[in-house]
């Protein structure tokens, strides 16, 4: 996997191949077969191991949106959300590719459908004014405003995002939520 993310990252998704992979791993072509069917294998295999670390730093900042302090809390989390996109160069590099296949985009909604499920979860109180939205709509469409923030500040300015672009991100899906938490 090392040998494949190096490769992600010097020479973007075209770059992983399975015989690129094996040499710069210095084992044989079939052997890699025993573990990845592929290539594309290889960058699905990336892709979960990103999202995993997504949600171990999620984990670690306590990221939820309930009690009193659910506004804290949704701020590390995005902030949590911008230092992983800042400091996995392989996950920016499959994510704006477009090797970025049925399963992997599978993979990824799965993953943003859970976050949001989970998000709304932990909600633990809801302004007695807030539209008459249900919860997981809410943390849905929270979780697709982050989804496209990245997307623009990303996309503007591939290696640390566009600052602007994720504070504006930042502050106007926290502000989204407040029309719903206290």
């Amino acid at each position: 996997m090392t040998a494949a993310i190096d490769l992600l990252v010097e020479g973007g998704p075209e770059a992983v191949t399975t015989t690129t992979v094996a040499a710069r791993a210095g084992v044989s072509v079939g052997w890699l077969y025993n573990f990845f069917d592929g290539r594309e294998a290889l960058l699905e295999e990336i892709l979960v191991s990103c999202l995993q670390d997504l949600d171990n730093r999620l984990d670690e900042v306590n990221f939820d949106l309930g009690g009193p302090d659910w506004k804290e809390k949704a701020k590390a989390g995005v902030e949590a959300h911008i230092e992983f996109f800042n400091e996995t160069p392989a996950f920016r590099a499959i994510w704006f590719s477009t090797e970025f296949t049925g399963r992997m985009i599978r993979a990824n909604r799965v993953h943003d459908d859970e976050l949001a499920a989970y998000l709304a979860r932990t909600i633990t109180d809801v302004r007695p004014d807030a539209p008459q939205v249900p919860l997981d709509v809410v943390t849905q469409i929270f979780v697709g405003m982050l989804d496209k923030g990245f997307d623009l500040a990303y996309r503007e300015s591939p290696d640390r995002g566009n600052e602007a672009l994720l504070q504006e991100m930042k502050r106007s899906s926290i502000e989204y939520l407040a029309a719903y938490l206290p």
